[in-house]
Protein backbone atom coordinates (compact mmCIF):
# COMPACT_ATOMS: atom_id res chain seq x y z
CA UNK A 1 0.00 0.00 0.00
CA UNK A 2 1.13 3.71 -1.04
CA UNK A 3 0.89 5.83 2.18
CA UNK A 4 3.36 8.96 0.66
CA UNK A 5 4.86 10.33 -2.36
CA UNK A 6 8.75 9.02 -2.16
CA UNK A 7 6.31 5.60 -1.76
CA UNK A 8 4.64 6.76 -5.28
CA UNK A 9 7.59 7.28 -6.68
CA UNK A 10 9.11 3.94 -5.87
CA UNK A 11 6.02 2.05 -7.57
CA UNK A 12 6.09 4.42 -10.78
CA UNK A 13 10.06 3.18 -11.21
CA UNK A 14 9.08 -0.45 -10.27
CA UNK A 15 6.52 -0.18 -12.96
CA UNK A 16 9.59 0.87 -14.98
CA UNK A 17 11.86 -1.75 -14.25
CA UNK A 18 8.91 -4.53 -14.75
CA UNK A 19 8.38 -2.95 -18.43
CA UNK A 20 11.81 -2.86 -18.86
CA UNK A 21 12.17 -6.61 -18.08
CA UNK A 22 9.37 -7.71 -20.50
CA UNK A 23 10.83 -5.72 -23.11
CA UNK A 24 14.24 -7.88 -22.30
CA UNK A 25 11.75 -11.06 -22.23
CA UNK A 26 10.27 -10.08 -25.58
CA UNK A 27 13.63 -9.46 -27.32
CA UNK A 28 15.61 -12.50 -25.76
CA UNK A 29 12.64 -15.22 -25.27
CA UNK A 30 9.49 -14.37 -27.40
CA UNK A 31 11.42 -15.11 -30.36
CA UNK A 32 13.17 -18.44 -29.41
CA UNK A 33 10.27 -19.75 -27.96
CA UNK A 34 7.11 -18.19 -27.48
CA UNK A 35 5.44 -20.71 -24.62
CA UNK A 36 8.34 -19.80 -22.33
CA UNK A 37 7.92 -15.91 -22.96
CA UNK A 38 4.54 -16.66 -22.04
CA UNK A 39 5.45 -18.00 -18.89
CA UNK A 40 8.26 -15.95 -18.01
CA UNK A 41 6.13 -12.95 -18.28
CA UNK A 42 3.64 -13.84 -16.03
CA UNK A 43 5.61 -12.54 -13.00
CA UNK A 44 6.07 -8.66 -13.91
CA UNK A 45 2.33 -8.51 -15.51
CA UNK A 46 1.27 -9.74 -12.23
CA UNK A 47 3.97 -7.08 -10.53
CA UNK A 48 2.62 -4.54 -12.73
CA UNK A 49 -1.19 -4.84 -12.49
CA UNK A 50 -0.40 -4.93 -8.63
CA UNK A 51 1.33 -2.05 -8.68
CA UNK A 52 -1.31 0.26 -10.98
CA UNK A 53 -3.77 -1.12 -8.34
CA UNK A 54 -1.94 0.18 -5.40
CA UNK A 55 -0.87 3.66 -7.11
CA UNK A 56 -4.64 3.60 -8.31
CA UNK A 57 -5.72 3.18 -4.53
CA UNK A 58 -3.04 6.17 -3.22
CA UNK A 59 -5.04 8.74 -5.69
CA UNK A 60 -7.78 7.94 -4.39
CA UNK A 61 -7.52 8.91 -1.21
CA UNK A 62 -5.95 12.03 -2.56
CA UNK A 63 -9.36 12.62 -4.38
CA UNK A 64 -11.51 12.02 -1.35
CA UNK A 65 -8.75 14.19 0.54
CA UNK A 66 -9.48 16.84 -1.66
CA UNK A 67 -12.96 16.64 -2.20
CA UNK A 68 -13.36 17.79 1.68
Amino acid sequence: MIENVDQLRQAIEQMGRMQRVLESFHADILPHNPRNFAIFDEGPLDEIRRLEADISKYVEQLERIDAT
